[in-house]
């Protein structure tokens, strides 16, 4: 199935932004991804997991993949919409 999730990047953003990373699509208050996956908890999980591949493709340290679970609850899924 495909659903379309739809983040609320508000909180987390401030927090990534100091790393001066590339954040690519990840970098605006809202955010929409089209997703395949078997159910709608895959579907948020493989949103979070995009997000964190994102940064530790660029910075694998230990201090951010800390900081990557303390995000997870700041991670916020508004909208999921099966398309």
């Amino acid at each position: 199935m495909n659903y379309r999730v739809i983040i609320d990047m508000a909180k987390a953003l401030p927090k990534i932004e100091k790393l001066k990373l590339d954040l690519g699509i990840f970098k605006k208050f809202s955010v929409i991804l089209d997703i395949e996956a078997d159910n709608p908890d895959d579907a948020c999980y493989l949103a979070y997991r995009m997000f964190c591949d994102k940064i530790l493709e660029q910075n694998s340290k230990h201090e951010i993949k800390t900081m990557l679970k303390e995000l997870k609850n700041e991670f916020r899924v508004v909208q999921l919409i099966e398309i």
